[in-house]
């Protein structure tokens, strides 16, 4: 019922035409000002919510309010000007402007009362379906009467509006009840909001409408715009009341990015420089009309000192507001928006030397920058995964992902959006990784990993700027990626040419050993051989005889195991199940175990996967480590052997464990060298045998040791499916 004709051309008779050479007075300044404030301020938001995808009903209806809200001020705003640029009131126009401003004041309450009910209804309180169409009927029951006063309007029949101009009041207090309504409904929903500023906003929320709806009573139920010098700016601010809760929205919209509506930066500073234009043009050139007329002092030089002023402090202004702003508005941004330039600069400047603990730096610095849950670099290896964050201890294959990179193969640059994404089976991805955003990360055009990007902490999204930011982090993590597999391939080769001539050293070296030492240490075998043929069995230097035959068969395999540890490795890879290696070498091994009472205990899984080695290789490996923990364990003693499958890392972890008494802390660091041994009759390149063997099938050993055992774990790559060719590893 916008019976608000009376106060409408009340307040416009306020507001008058002066003449262009009177000053405006300081209410119509307010006045136009508020007006384009609040214009703006409402197609913009109006506009946000228009963009937004997947909307809700409430969200739905509250466009439709900031709109109503929009029609109010944008039909004051057209008033106002075309009374400014024509110095006279226009017909034509003061008509379009009325209807707008009946249309959107009218419908105002209604649609408040709407919105807040269906915010009331998503957040768990429940009433009988028949019972909400009733509700909603009363809501718009008002609406009735004044569809009938516009009509009449556009009739042009003004006699009519006047003649129930007594009404007024009651439409105001139907417009107090929306609010009072509104206002109890968002401290309801402060009570059950989860987050704390959501609970935050809500307050605000209601404490502005609980002020607006006071003041409006206030104003024209107690008949407070009659009160002298103070009535018309009582007025002008229940005019421009409707602006105020969309200031606290906006806010919570440019501080936090609430209820996921994100705004960019450059628009809030275009909407302020439009407000600095407005007041210098209804404010400086104001003024300076003012103390013409009032003082005879010249306008234009007293406006040309003003804008001097201006200018000369501007800097120091843009400075000051800049910081106000950060402090006020965009403290996270901007934080976040440092910590992120911040960790570009990091990445980019970084040696590379330990690229596993720059990228897990990476993941960390965005999570702290960003509050975000959940964030997870997936890197593409050639036939697996590796995750780096949240989710690094999850079981997910290359398979699971297989839409996301086949989204990504035409090396399009682009991040995914969930919520914008069409085809379910991405979407079945991303929610595996707990991704709403993903960023690829492209080395030469192929995809190597994608960046995962989770909900925040406070349930916010990631500002628009900040993803621009991620972008460019995750092209950062490919050159990375790129430079370091450069370095990785540099330090390879380097440490494989001085692999190399160290066995070229030694190779000669074993040649020259085999030569000088082999051929005379078999004449002195031979001779003392036929020595013992030539005694008797019981004479006494047969056992002597002895002594030096097995010398002899000692330092021949020291030969032999130099010559086989300087001998290049072959290449007779084939699929191979853990289990059937350890087996086999333990046949070979359990008499010498039960003769020094010893209990072998083997653990191992038939389902383990294959592994791709040299068999020979392996049973060799096994065979020494395992003959070393029989000689080092005492009497009565075990030696464990266990084998565990390790998905995330794609390797199966062998273990084998001694009850001996350990290793000497400072031997655990040589214990892998060339010719070091702490036993007295070792030769010392047992397990530097083992580990060339196992490096040479992209395996790794490391030895853990106390003074209750010693235990040799190896890690060794198991088969997976071979990869769709142009992902992860060049053709």
């Amino acid at each position: 019922m916008p019976f608000f004709k009376e106060l409408y051309i009340f307040c416009h008779t306020f507001i008058g035409i002066k003449s262009p050479n009177t000053p405006m007075p300081l209410y119509e300044i307010i006045s136009i000002i508020g007006f384009i404030v609040g214009t703006i301020l409402h197609i913009v938001l109006s506009v946000l919510i228009g963009q937004r995808r997947h909307k809700k009903r409430s969200e739905f209806i509250f466009q439709f309010l900031v709109i109503s809200v929009a029609m109010w001020h944008l039909g004051n705003t057209v008033y106002l000007f075309s009374s400014i640029l024509f110095d006279k009131n226009l017909f034509p126009v003061n008509f379009i402007a009325d209807a707008i401003s009946y249309a959107g004041i009218g419908l105002m309450p209604s649609l408040l009362l709407h919105t807040a009910i269906s915010f009331l209804y998503e957040n768990g309180f429940t009433i009988r379906r028949s019972l909400q169409k009733l509700i909603l009927i009363a809501i718009y029951f008002p609406v009735l009467p004044f569809s009938f006063v516009i009509k009449k309007f556009i009739r042009l029949e003004e006699s009519y509006l006047v003649a129930h101009s007594q009404l007024v009041k009651p439409f105001i207090v139907w417009l107090i009840v929306a609010l009072l309504i509104s206002a109890y409904i968002s401290k309801w929903l402060a009570k059950n909001a989860e987050e704390k500023e959501e609970q935050k906003f809500l307050m605000a929320i209601f404490w502005v409408l609980i002020t607006i709806a006071v003041f409006i009573g206030f104003t024209v139920i107690l008949e407070g715009r009659k009160i002298a010098y103070i009535g018309d700016y009582l007025v002008l601010v229940s005019m421009l009341s409707s602006i105020f809760p969309s200031i606290v929205f906006s806010y919570y919209v440019y501080r936090y990015n609430y209820m996921e509506f994100v705004l960019r930066r450059s628009i809030f500073y275009s909407f302020l420089t439009f407000v600095i234009i407005c007041l210098y043009y209804f404010g400086i050139k104001q003024f300076s009309k003012f103390m013409e007329i009032k003082y005879a002092i010249h306008s234009k030089t007293l406006e040309a000192v003003f804008v001097i002023n201006l200018v000369f402090w501007f800097p120091t202004i843009k400075e000051k507001s800049q910081k106000l702003f950060r402090k006020i508005l965009f403290f996270r941004s901007s934080d976040t928006e440092y910590l992120l330039n911040e960790l570009n600069h990091v990445i980019s400047t970084d040696p590379l030397v330990n690229i596993t603990a720059l990228l897990e730096n990476v993941v960390f610095s965005i999570k702290k920058a960003t509050s975000i849950k959940t964030i997870n670099l997936v890197l593409i290896k050639k036939n697996r995964i590796q995750i780096i964050g949240d989710k690094k201890n999850d079981v997910i294959a290359l398979a699971n992902l297989h839409n996301i990179i086949q989204f990504y193969s035409s090396g399009e640059l682009v991040e995914l959006n969930r919520y914008e994404v069409k085809d379910a089976a991405v979407i079945s991805e991303m929610r595996l990784l707990e991704a709403i955003f993903i960023f690829p990360v492209f080395v030469k055009r192929r995809l190597k990993g994608i960046l995962c990007m989770g909900r925040a902490k406070r349930g916010m999204p990631i500002a628009s700027d900040n993803l621009d930011q991620l972008m460019i982090i995750a092209n950062e993590i490919g050159s990375a990626l790129e430079k370091s597999k450069i370095i990785e391939e540099k330090l390879f080769l380097e440490r494989k040419m001085l692999e190399n001539e160290k066995l070229s050293s030694l190779g000669r070296l074993s040649t020259s050993v085999a030569h000088e030492v082999k051929n005379p240490l078999s004449s002195i075998k031979a001779i003392v051989q036929a020595m013992c043929e030539d005694l008797e069995k019981e004479h006494p230097l047969q056992k002597d005889l002895d002594i030096i035959v097995g010398e002899i068969d000692r330092l021949n395999k020291v030969v032999n195991q130099l010559l086989l540890y300087a001998k290049p490795s072959g290449n007779m890879q084939e699929h191979v199940k853990i289990k059937e290696v350890i087996d086999s070498t333990l046949v070979v091994l359990n008499h010498e175990a039960r003769q020094n009472n010893i209990a072998i205990l083997c653990n191992i899984s038939e389902a383990l996967p294959l592994i791709y080695a040299d068999k020979a290789a392996l049973k060799e490996v096994f065979f020494n480590l395992i003959h070393n923990a029989i000689q080092a364990t005492p009497p009565n003693g075990k030696i464990s052997i266990d084998a565990d499958l390790i998905p995330t890392k794609h390797f199966i972890q062998i273990k084998v464990t001694d009850t001996g008494h350990g290793i000497p802390q400072d031997s655990l660091q040589k214990i892998f060298d060339p010719f070091f041994t702490t036993k007295q009759t070792g030769t010392g390149l047992g397990l530097s045998v083992v580990k060339k063997k196992l490096e040479d099938m992209h395996a790794t050993i490391h030895v853990e040791s106390n003074g209750d055992g010693t235990t040799f774990v190896i890690d060794v790559p198991f088969e997976q499916m071979q990869p769709q060719a142009g992902i992860g590893e060049d053709k």
